[in-house]
């Protein structure tokens, strides 16, 4: 047993010296001081194809990116924040089965213990495999050891949001005029939803305030770690540099008065677009009805929500914040989402997260009523409508239309 315990121990250090060599020439070299690099092609070529993925995402035919790079830059801003969504989601996620995993190692240690004592186990054995249990419920504590984890989801939430929509009125003050400005401000804006900024950050408000209070953090919030500061302003007003979607010749259409606000003033083409990218069915774009506006308001929730729109009314009439929130977006995809949140959160699917959402789901249902492990999608559905069933989650949107639907809102309850 001491031989196979050491050499399980020689394994584990041949495995960790070789990890450990790969980084050696970056942990003593740093970035290094050549300009060239080995993977400088492969970088250069995954550069290429998001520029082009971006392009798609903002409206433009394959092959072609017919928007400007400003178009373009909130066209890749748009995507960075359904991806950084779908990190908050997985985060929170994570942050919720760590305890769960800490007591059913816990559990697991305890019941081999009885079983070994009870069938006649040495002393040394069972002391061999105590350790062992220690080993693995410190490694998983090591592992799982860092200020994300250990933070209110809330906060970390909180923190991202407000970053996003400060660095996005920033942005509405400057000028992108080429590829490379346009890749360094989706950087910018892509390190605030990096682990270490969000770290960052909640170490320097505690410590700011520890020193100068709430003079101190007023005069930081000026100076924030990541902004736009060097990029040209625009001298014009700040509105003219943002982008706005062409907006074809106006004709009549009334018709769209039961789901947007000036209807009369906007083109049937830009209302028609908009309506697509929130999942509406051809027949609800050239005639919308009362499910048309419940998919609206499932937008306008996720704005309230996801952006932090203060004030925002759930009327079911896309107003000019609205239809800026989809314009570029491509049409969705009625196969796999049934409104724009699920298409926001989940481009591939619901099934793409099954497991957490079963999981999430779960948590609200009785021990009869719950989801099995790899449900299928009616039946995660089926577990949706019975959650939000519930009146105890106190649901601002909760239609019989969305019965089986997710939306901001009930992730956020859940």
């Amino acid at each position: 047993m001491r031989f196979k315990l050491l050499a399980v121990l020689l394994c584990c250090s041949f495995v960790v010296s070789a990890c450990t060599q790969g980084v050696v020439d970056t942990y003593g070299g740093g970035v290094g001081t050549e300009l060239s690099y080995s993977t400088m092609g492969q970088r250069t070529a995954a550069e290429d194809n998001y520029v082009t993925f971006i392009c798609r995402q903002s409206g433009s035919a394959p092959g072609i990116c017919s928007v400007d790079w400003q178009g373009f830059t909130l066209a890749g801003m748009n995507d960075i924040d359904a991806r950084c969504d779908g990190y908050l989601a997985w985060l929170d996620n994570r942050r919720r089965t760590n305890g769960p995993i800490q007591k059913q190692i816990a559990d697991t240690a305890t019941t081999t213990a009885t079983v070994m004592a009870a069938t006649g186990a040495t002393g040394t054995a069972i002391g061999i495999v105590a350790a062992a249990f220690g080993f693995a419920r410190n490694s998983f504590d090591n592992t799982q050891s860092r200020l994300l984890m250990e933070v209110n989801h809330s906060t970390v939430q909180t923190i991202v949001l407000s970053n996003q929509e400060r660095f996005r009125k920033e942005f509405a003050l400057v000028r992108v005029e080429n590829r490379p400005t346009a890749i360094y401000v989706l950087r910018q804006y892509l390190r605030l939803c990096m682990p270490y900024t969000i770290e960052n950050q909640i170490n320097t408000t505690i410590t700011t305030y520890q020193l100068g209070g709430t003079r101190a953090l007023e005069s930081a919030e000026k100076t924030p770690l990541i902004d736009l500061a060097f990029l040209r302003r625009e001298s014009l007003k700040p509105e003219k540099a943002v982008y706005r979607p062409p907006n074809p010749p106006i004709d009549s259409n009334s018709k769209y008065e039961l789901i947007s606000t000036k209807a009369n003033l906007r083109s049937t083409k830009l209302i028609q677009s908009a309506l697509t990218a929130i999942c509406a069915s051809p027949e609800e774009v050239d005639n919308p009805t009362p499910h048309t506006v419940v998919l609206v308001k499932v937008l306008q929730q996720y704005r309230k929500i996801r952006k932090s729109v203060p004030g925002k009314v759930l009327d079911g009439k896309m107003d000019d914040g609205d239809l800026a929130e989809v314009a570029g977006l491509p049409p969705c995809s009625l196969s796999t989402a049934q409104n724009f949140y699920e298409q926001k959160a989940y481009p591939s699917g619901i099934m793409s997260a099954s497991n957490s959402l079963i999981e999430l789901i779960n948590g609200r249902l009785a021990e009869a009523d719950r989801l099995p492990a790899g449900a299928d999608e009616p039946t995660i559905r089926a577990g949706i409508a019975k959650v939000r069933a519930d009146p105890s989650l106190g649901l601002e949107l909760n239609d019989p239309t969305l019965s089986k639907q997710l939306t901001a809102e009930l992730i956020d309850k859940l």
